[in-house]
């Protein structure tokens, strides 16, 4: 197997200057690997670090030790130390990411949020349109808010809008923070759906399901987390 994410005694601390400068250690040592074709979902109690730990694989946030590697067009990227313009060829290319909210620019239409990812990759414009019609379509999105801003839409609305668009460009890592939170039964088995052909297709996927059901249906393995623990690979 292809190992495509590769974390290794990664540890990450927060300051809090609102409370005298207290160091609060959210990950300390932890170390996992995701191989091409599985769901490794992150499992623990809230306050373990998971949404931390898929935000240091995608760079938001900076680590203060260990690596967080991912396999770029076949060489490996440490994004605890890479370069932003390095970040963002990863972020266009290579890890696609469903955070728990969307977060756009007011006034933008849903239609070219999910146009977006392809555009960046160059992707013609008539068959990126194309593209996201049909994964706003599988998603249950109607056809009459495709040209509106999000901002208008309802919770769950707004999230099958942020999963087309991490879907869409078929990224070869993709991390999933709590991607079905606000959706109903239908809308959850289109996601675990979308999930299985990642997984079909050789993607590497990182997530958090607190749903049992979409847990068990995503996950080739669990890789637990607890507060203020150190963990193996």
């Amino acid at each position: 197997m292809t190992t495509m994410i590769e974390v290794e005694r990664l540890s990450k601390r927060f300051t809090l200057h609102n409370q005298g400068g207290v160091s609060l250690s959210v990950l300390e040592d932890v170390s996992l690997a995701a191989d091409r074709g599985e769901c490794v979902v992150l499992h623990g109690p809230s306050g373990a670090g998971k949404s931390t730990l898929l935000r240091c694989v995608y760079a938001n946030y900076r680590s203060q030790g260990g690596a967080v590697r991912v396999r770029h067009r076949g060489d490996w990227i440490d994004m605890a130390c890479a370069a932003p313009r390095d970040v963002l060829a990863v972020r266009r290319h290579t890890v696609g990411y469903v955070s728990q909210f969307l977060r756009v620019i007011p006034r933008v239409p849903a239609l070219t949020i999910v146009m977006e990812p392809l555009l960046a990759r160059g992707v013609a414009r008539d068959a990126a349109r194309q593209r996201s019609e049909t994964m706003l379509e599988r998603l249950h999105i109607p056809a009459r808010l495709w040209h509106l801003p999000p901002a208008t839409f309802s919770g769950g609305e707004q999230q099958r809008v942020n999963i087309a668009r991490g879907f869409i460009a078929q990224f070869p890592i993709v991390l999933l923070d709590e991607p079905t939170a606000a959706l109903d039964a239908v809308n959850r088995r289109a996601v675990v759906d979308l999930i299985a052909e990642a997984k079909a297709r050789g993607a590497a996927l990182l997530g958090i399901f607190h749903d049992d059901e979409v847990r068990a249906a995503a996950a080739t393995r669990l890789f637990p987390l607890d507060a203020g623990c150190a963990h193996g690979a």
